[in-house]
């Protein structure tokens, strides 16, 4: 429930707001979960924009909280004092990175908005959820209408309506069926203190109809992945770990806990508790492994059978949701919609003729779910055919993630400049990268504002050479320092990803994992995973036109228009997101080449031991 004071300093807002003649709008989400912190506007003048904290501050899963909230938790270990905090602790007890509220929301948000003539007065509508640190209402969330002097403020959204509206309001779809699912949401009065873990619905035009909700812990299937991955020794945020090595493993896991899952019509399911389950695994000869500890084949039988167990979960629940919509499309969002293998079997397990997932479907994109329910439900003088021309809209949202704010040439080459390494400007520099990527260099590449999810999609990339079998070695041994278990991905023309893949559809995201059509895997080995398969990006000239350039200058080089596309950061770090974090991460590894815009930087000499 609002507070009186904001429902009424909201409502005079509101008619403050409906005399200005030019029915412009700006309007802000905010978040910061457990899995870190973003701003979003979206600006019926000045279009979409979206940033991870993480990428501002330069740590990883960073989030923000108000400074005695802080305090608190700090002072009070080992007992969160609130029911909204959750999943703070790392495995080894410690906390992610915190930075204080009260200090960094104002420089965010100028990073966020920069070039923008636009400030804290211009913001007409804040909209947050309960469920975040910081702007709740118990901290920050009663002064928001006072560091924004005109807007309405509105924190009280349920933590599985903001991921519903990540699912559709993006998707560019008329209707939908909506499926959300993670580990759990913030508990719910409504339910007596339960917590959503799933939720079915049906979405249309400007109305949602939840048909089911399912609770935590009985019913959450991030719960259940997510205590698999810290049984096999990974951190929370890096279950794409157990998603990758569930390739190396056999199904022997799988059968033996298959009769303990009962799926439900509704969508829902039981499992074992985590007591009975580790007790289970003790009998099957499978010991928690610690981090750092070697992976044994019980380990990788272990994500093998997770990774069973969740798809069975996630179909099930898609054919639930198919029997109570009559939608064609389906929505995806929570963190579990991370989980593209399963993304991919449930879909084509269903009817549904096209999916949706939001790149940024976790947490960490919340502030684009909570700007996008306040532009469409809480914002009563919109209109979403008054964006400015040429400006990103939200109904473009299903084609593009690169939200972040842009850079110009000048502060590019300044940052080159001041580095002092020798750069010069290429016409067609798309040619040239691909050539350069033919020979065997790994290529730092930069365009544009950044990726908002945490998939590199072309603006902020470290490209490479799918030919090579030694190439996925190659580049962990030199740039990234990863797991030798885990998959380089695959970007592809979309003209052309028939030619190469199993894939129905588009999949500009990299969130569906697709069989590599078997005459094409010795063309691709550097990006087909040891079962077959490769979690594809598709790209089109319209949303990427320069990305599309560089692979299309490939495939006339080579006849294999696929390139590998990774993260542009290294192991422990986000990815980059200013001209000056590039320069550092090509500065601090082997990157071969780098380009930013048309600035290239070569390092002298060979690029290290050649791959072909």
């Amino acid at each position: 429930m609002l507070q009186p004071d904001r429902r009424f300093r909201n409502f005079a807002r509101r008619l403050q707001q409906r005399r200005r003649p030019d029915g412009n709008y700006n309007v802000l989400g905010m978040c910061s979960t457990g899995h870190g912190a973003s701003f979003a506007l979206i600006s019926s003048r000045y279009g979409v924009r979206a940033l991870n904290f993480e990428r501002f501050v330069a740590q990883k899963y960073a989030l923000l909280m108000a400074r005695e909230e802080l305090r608190e938790v700090e002072e009070r270990r080992g007992w969160i004092p609130s029911s909204i905090r959750f999943m703070l602790s790392n495995r080894d007890g410690t906390m992610p990175p915190v930075s204080v509220f009260e200090d960094s929301w104002e420089p965010f948000l100028a990073h966020l908005l920069r070039g923008l003539p636009m400030s804290t007065s211009d913001i007409d509508m804040v909209v947050g959820s309960e469920s975040h640190f910081a702007i709740n209402r118990r901290w920050m969330g009663r002064s928001l209408g006072t560091l924004f002097p005109n807007a309405e403020v509105h924190t009280d959204l349920e933590h599985h309506l903001v991921h519903r509206a990540q699912a559709y309001l993006a998707s560019g779809f008329d209707d939908a069926a909506i499926l959300t699912a993670d580990a759990s949401g913030e508990p719910l009065f409504r339910l007596g203190g339960r917590c959503l873990a799933m939720t079915l619905s049906h979405g249309a035009s400007n109305s949602v109809q939840v048909f089911a909700e399912h609770t935590a812990p009985t019913s959450s299937p991030g719960a259940l992945y997510g205590f698999i991955n810290d049984y096999l020794g990974f951190e929370s945020g890096e279950e794409g770990k157990t998603m990758g090595l569930s390739s190396f493993g056999r199904d022997t896991c799988y059968r033996a806990l298959r009769s303990s899952l009962s799926l439900q019509d509704d969508g829902a399911f039981r499992f074992l508790d985590r007591e009975t389950l580790i007790e289970a695994l003790g009998s099957l000869g499978i010991p928690r492994r610690e981090p750092g500890e070697p992976i044994t084949p019980a380990h990788e039988d272990l994500a093998c059978g997770i990774q069973l167990l969740l798809n069975d979960i996630m179909v099930n629940a898609v054919q639930a949701l198919e029997r109570r919509s009559d939608s064609a499309n389906l929505c995806i969002a929570g963190g579990t919609a991370l989980n593209s293998v399963s993304n991919e079997m449930a879909f084509r397990a269903s009817r549904f003729k096209q999916v949706y997932m939001m790149p940024n479907a976790g947490d960490c994109g919340h502030a684009l779910g909570c700007a996008l329910h306040g532009e469409r439900f809480l914002l009563k003088r919109r209109s979403l055919n008054s964006f400015a021309p040429g400006v990103l809209r939200a109904s473009d949202l299903h084609t593009i993630d690169a939200l972040g704010p842009p850079y110009t040439d000048e502060e590019i080459e300044l940052a080159l400049t001041q580095s002092g390494l020798p750069f010069r400007r290429v016409d067609a520099v798309h040619e040239y990268t691909a050539e350069k990527i033919a020979e065997g260099f790994i290529v730092g590449w930069f365009q544009g504002g950044s990726e908002f999810g945490p998939r590199s999609l072309g603006q902020r990339s470290i490209l490479a050479d799918p030919r090579s079998p030694s190439m996925k070695d190659h580049l962990n041994h030199r740039v990234k320092h990863r797991e030798a278990f885990r998959p380089f991905a695959p970007a592809v023309l979309e003209e052309r990803a028939a030619e190469f893949f199993a894939l129905t559809g588009h999949s500009p995201f990299m969130l569906r994992v697709v069989a590599v059509l078997p005459e094409k895997i010795s063309s691709i080995p550097a990006v087909t995973h040891v079962d077959g398969t490769a979690r594809v990006q598709t790209v089109s000239a319209g949303a990427h036109p320069k990305f599309h350039a560089v692979i299309a200058a490939f495939g006339r080089l080579t006849g294999v228009p696929v390139l590998l596309n990774t993260s542009f950061n290294v192991a422990g770090k986000p990815i980059v997101e200013t001209p000056q974090d590039a320069v550092d991460c090509f500065c601090s590894t082997n990157i071969d080449l780098l380009v930013l815009h048309d600035f290239v930087v070569e390092k002298e000499g060979a690029p290290g031991e050649r791959t072909r």
